[in-house]
């Protein structure tokens, strides 16, 4: 089997930083492969901006089998951890390469590096890298506070527009703790995405979602998920594995798709989202209105519960065609999915008028936010209709 293996992000680094960052963050890498395949009695190859690494196993004649082999993503994950995981330490501080690694299909044609390369953004403005030098000390930041265990998260219920204490699930929301206050992370999570990172901390935070599921069984929690992420292989395919082996856990966890960036390829988040709903997840599709292109992937999608960006509610507070608006939109959002859900309620004002245009259920600060131990009390409550 072999994998081919990019730094999708080299490019950028080398317009931001200069071409002997670029060299040192390269080198840093092929060295990492280079342990990686001694350990794993691998063979390395690689051209300019390609590796490819060769993994020594008997190919079965079997064509199933063979696929199943070609299949086994666990090795996938496996290489981006090691070639990505740690930060590269150059000159100006730490550097986090974006790794990407892909399995050649089976179907007998030769391995072609050059057509697994990644396609390169638009770059080179000044103002463009500011704004990635930027970007990397953030995500230094809070990909660091993740290996120091300083994230938490907090939870809001998702609740009944006619009863509040009707729970459906409770959404944990990001928190970073290094000062011992927990503030919201969801404001630095755009940097990781425009660096291709922010799959690095969506695995974090899926395994520590799935983890709490496992010791509270009373419970059903939600996580965001960023749309970059939504796809199978890598570390999905030991996410998919463990749910499968637990249904139990399975059911009672909610993976919110947040549409922040442009989807590029809606078939292969298609394909992870029917591959969740059939171990028992549910899907939802996060900050309806507010996204790229939402109602298309609001259609094709097939998601569970649709959750409608509070900027719909806030401006229907004191304009009627807003909240004709608002009316709309749930109404659209109901043909698509089983659960409408309207976000940002922040008092009985908006919690009349989420009603009113017909929400059945809501989700914000009306509904104080609670951290685990509050969790906990709350799960002897009945939750999910």
């Amino acid at each position: 089997m072999h994998r081919g293996v990019t730094i999708r992000n080299l490019a950028h680094i080398e317009s931001a930083y200069g071409t002997a960052t670029a060299l040192t963050v390269r080198h840093v890498v092929h060295e990492r492969a280079r342990d990686f395949c001694a350990r794993e009695s691998a063979i390395m190859t690689r051209t300019a901006d390609q590796i490819v690494v060769l993994i020594d196993g008997a190919v079965p004649e079997d064509v199933a089998k063979a696929h199943a082999v070609c299949s086994d993503h666990s090795m996938v994950e496996a290489v981006i951890a090691a070639l990505g995981d740690a930060p590269v330490f150059a000159s100006m501080g730490p550097i986090r390469a974006a790794i990407g690694a892909s399995i050649p299909t089976c179907d007998g044609a030769p391995f072609d590096p050059e057509n697994e390369a990644s396609v390169e953004m638009r770059m080179g403005t000044r103002k463009w890298r500011t704004r990635y030098a930027r970007d990397m000390e953030i995500a230094g930041e809070l990909l660091g506070a993740m290996e120091r265990d300083e994230l938490c998260f907090r939870y809001e219920k998702v609740c009944s527009a006619m009863d509040t204490e009707s729970v459906n699930y409770w959404e944990a929301l990001l928190c970073r703790t290094g000062n011992g206050v927990p503030v919201s992370a969801g404001k630095w999570i755009p940097a990781l995405e425009r660096l291709g990172l922010v799959s690095r901390l969506d695995r974090w935070v899926v395994t520590a979602v799935i983890d709490t599921l496992r010791a509270y069984p009373g419970m059903s929690l939600g996580c965001n998920v960023s749309i970059q992420s939504a796809t199978l292989g890598g570390w999905w395919s030991t996410v998919i594995e463990t749910l499968a082996r637990e249904p139990q856990v399975a059911a009672r966890l909610v993976i919110e798709l947040t549409e922040s960036a442009p989807l590029t390829d809606i078939d292969a988040v298609a394909d992870f989202v029917r591959a969740l709903q059939q171990l028992g997840c549910r899907i939802a599709l996060d900050d309806i209105g507010a996204g790229y292109s939402f109602v298309r992937s609001l259609m094709i999608l097939g998601v569970d519960i649709a959750k409608v960006d509070g900027g719909y509610l806030h401006q229907a507070r004191a304009n009627r065609a807003a909240r004709v608006r608002l009316s709309a939109l749930i109404r659209l959002a109901q043909t698509c999915a089983s659960h409408v859900v309207v976000e940002h309620v922040e008092d009985e004002e908006d919690l009349g008028l989420s009603q009113a245009c017909g929400a059945h259920w809501v989700q914000g600060y009306l509904f104080e936010p609670i951290f685990i131990a509050g969790l906990v009390q709350s799960t002897s409550e009945p939750e999910r209709d």
